[in-house]
């Protein structure tokens, strides 16, 4: 082998290292973009759950309109047609997985729902908030006339799910469906 052949063939095969470090860097770099994207998307998919709107097992109703529903929240109406108080048991409001339910129900953009809630619970307990599901469902089970929000998946058989305007959480066009 010339010297020449030699220089060259050195040449190719720091080409090819150089090559496969760029390669190897790529797939760093692209598997680093991809769990990067992977955790963003799963924080905001995270937040996106079916929403039901619960009663007591006991309970005779089984479907409200959402402008009811609304009213009630409000404070707009303050009883059921049945004369039992209204109260509204829920999660964290400002948690993500309640903003979409928390806004339809209570209408207020800015998202200041702590006090919007406080006002309503100046005369009398309106909206109660838990801490767990747990204790969101143990409060509509025990308190007449109670409604409580919360994931389908926390459902158990103290409660039955509520239609509103006569659509269940899994259904086309549901009310508080998040997306």
């Amino acid at each position: 082998m010339g010297r020449e052949n030699i220089l060259l063939l050195i040449r190719l095969k720091v080409s090819a290292g150089m090559m496969h470090v760029n390669a190897s860097g790529n797939r760093l770099r692209i598997t680093t973009l991809l769990c990067i994207a992977s955790m963003l998307g799963s924080s905001s998919v995270a937040a996106i759950k079916n929403m039901a709107v619960v009663v007591s097992a006991g309970s005779k109703l089984s479907d409200i309109p959402l402008a009811d529903l609304v009213k009630l929240c409000k404070g707009i109406l303050k009883a059921w047609p049945d004369g039992k108080s209204f109260t509204l048991v829920i999660k964290n409001p400002e948690s993500p997985e309640m903003r979409v339910a928390v806004q339809k129900l209570f209408g207020d953009a800015s998202g200041d729902f702590k006090a919007a809630i406080a006002k309503l619970n100046e005369s009398r307990v309106a909206v109660k908030i838990a801490g767990s599901d747990e204790e969101l469902l143990h409060t509509v089970e025990s308190t007449p006339g109670a409604v409580g929000i919360l994931d389908v998946y926390s459902i158990n058989s103290s409660v039955k799910v509520l239609r509103v305007d006569g659509k269940l959480p899994f259904d086309i066009g549901y009310a508080l469906k998040g997306n």
